[in-house]
């Protein structure tokens, strides 16, 4: 089910992508872009309460941005998170995650990776495509890591598909997925999340 999954993402990324465009707001996932009110597809009372649910994640940072879980009605992700402001009344959408399962085998997962990383150097031949493996910043025992290709456009912009292997003993606590991510996510919040890695 998982290749199926997977392939079916790439079907709808390259459809609603064109290979000009270097502005991400032209890409979807499960049907959503950068740029929409996350009120298109959540209460206000979910995603507030997802923001304060969410808030000792970024602990590190200022409270610019809140992000905001969604698992129910997608067709191929096992969740999608969103980064917005959360002093905006209209949730206006920064970034977008989608999430595909893969805690039982991480060698499937960097698979994964590399067979899009393939076709979006095809695709993205404009953009800068940068490799690099960190310790993921939630983990204080430095045991959990990401292993990421990103493609930055010249806006600052990037499109990023990431690897997590969270420690163990922690996934299980926090019931926390390990798993490939494919991430749209505007600059501001690049920049933003880049302070807590720094």
């Amino acid at each position: 089910m998982k290749r199926i999954s997977i392939y079916l993402f790439l079907f709808l990324f390259s459809f609603s992508a064109p290979s000009f465009a270097d502005d991400i707001r032209d890409y979807e996932i499960e049907g959503m872009s950068i740029g929409s009110s996350l009120l298109d597809y959540m209460s206000e009372e979910k995603i507030k309460e997802g923001i304060e649910r969410q808030k000792y994640m970024y602990q590190y940072t200022t409270d610019e941005f809140g992000e905001v879980y969604k698992f129910e009605g997608l067709e191929t992700y096992y969740m999608l998170s969103f980064f917005v402001k959360p002093d905006d009344n209209n949730f206006i959408i920064y970034a977008i995650y989608g999430t595909l399962p893969h805690e039982k085998d991480m060698n499937s997962c960097y698979k994964k990776m590399s067979e899009i990383s393939k076709e979006f150097s095809a695709k993205y031949k404009d953009a800068e495509k940068i490799s690099r493996t960190i310790i993921h910043p939630v983990d204080t025992t430095g045991r959990s890591t990401a292993k990421e290709v990103n493609f930055m456009f010249k806006s600052g912009d990037e499109i990023r598909i990431i690897c997590t292997d969270f420690e163990e003993s922690l996934r299980i606590e926090k019931n926390w997925i390990d798993g490939l991510d494919i991430a749209i996510q505007s600059k501001e919040v690049g920049d933003w999340l880049s302070k807590r890695i720094n």
